[in-house]
């Protein structure tokens, strides 16, 4: 079974013959994870007085920092008053040359004795993430009752530019498509499930139906407290969620609610047992992870944070979690 069989057994439970893997243990992986060229930042970092760093993305949104590195606050956004999205001119997202650079990447993948499963993230990854970073959060919220017909015109927009993205990637070769949008805070939703249906659904089904009309696969990011949405993901044409915590929730609850239906593709969880459980708890909670949301012939893919720095995760623990999921890795074929 080569890796993108393997892969895509899993997804669709249909007895991988191992846990999937991708993993910065320097082993070989089953995923070729395609991160596409994008429009450059209109000013990048720059040196403010009181030690602090300021940057202009290629959206318009200026982010300020006080170390730099990955996180940034967001201080003035180009569209605060929604109302005038009709003139805001998007970002050149969808320009064909990041789409030309990945298809080498994938042509490569694909002679090779053992190719991986190609997964593209769309250069507009994220319709709610997108919006409040351009909009401010609180002026999100307000828009919802205030100026509902201006947002919605806003979503449609960003929308039809992801179906560019999901037919350019289909025509390099990806195997799946992947999105980014958090819809949760620790202990519950962002917007209640009345305005995510109103508001987003609509587009996640039509966007998720011409990916797989295409031949590809839905995967999407999603941390906080989501499990509440997740039936109505998976109705919506969802394949995989991605998420980096799921301690909030519980492994046995996500089991119960999605397990079987949504496959899994997650580290062990960033702010609990990775941030302060010992080795052992980490190795413990990996085979956790294994035997409930992989346990149905398949549903659960191996992955590791991509900036455990950020998040405190010694080199150690990192090293641990690996050598777990390797370890561990033929039980998901045994349940």
């Amino acid at each position: 079974m080569n890796s993108h069989e393997r892969v895509t057994r899993a997804i669709h439970f249909n007895g991988p013959d191992r846990l999937p893997h991708y993993l910065p243990d320097g082993q070989e992986n089953d995923i070729l994870w395609l991160w596409l060229d994008r429009p450059a930042d209109q000013q990048a970092w720059t040196p403010l007085p009181d030690g602090r760093q300021r940057k202009i993305d290629a959206w318009g949104v200026t982010w300020e920092t006080m170390g730099g590195g990955s996180f940034g606050e967001a201080v003035a956004w180009p569209l605060a008053d929604i109302t005038t999205q009709s003139s805001y001119e998007l970002p050149d997202i969808n320009n064909q040359t990041y789409f030309d650079s990945a298809r080498q990447l994938v042509e490569n993948n694909n002679a090779l004795d053992n190719p991986r499963y190609c997964l593209g993230v769309m250069p507009c990854s994220s319709l709610n993430e997108g919006t409040h970073n351009v909009m401010g959060l609180a002026n999100m919220f307000a828009a919802y009752y205030e100026h509902a017909d201006d947002l919605k015109a806003w979503l449609d927009r960003l929308a039809s530019a992801q179906r560019v993205s999901i037919r350019r990637l289909a025509e390099i070769g990806c195997d799946g498509v992947m999105g980014y949008d958090d819809w949760g805070l620790q202990d519950r939703l962002m917007i209640s499930p009345r305005l995510i249906e109103e508001f987003f659904m609509p587009h996640y089904r039509e966007n998720w139906a011409l990916a797989h009309s295409l031949g590809m696969d839905v995967w999407l990011h999603s941390c906080g407290n989501i499990i509440s949405i997740l039936p109505m993901l998976k109705a919506a044409g969802l394949n995989v969620i991605q998420q980096d915590q799921q301690e909030n929730m519980g492994l046995e609850n996500l089991d119960a609610c999605a397990g079987g239906q949504l496959a899994f593709w997650c580290p062990v969880d960033i702010q609990q047992t990775m941030a302060r459980g010992s080795i052992d708890d980490i190795r413990a909670y990996v085979r956790r992870m294994i035997t409930t949301v992989g346990s149905h012939n398949g549903g659960y893919i191996s992955m590791a944070y991509s900036t455990p720095e950020a998040v405190a995760q010694t080199p150690e623990r990192v090293a641990a979690m690996c050598a777990a999921f390797r370890e561990y890795q033929t039980l998901t074929s045994s349940n």
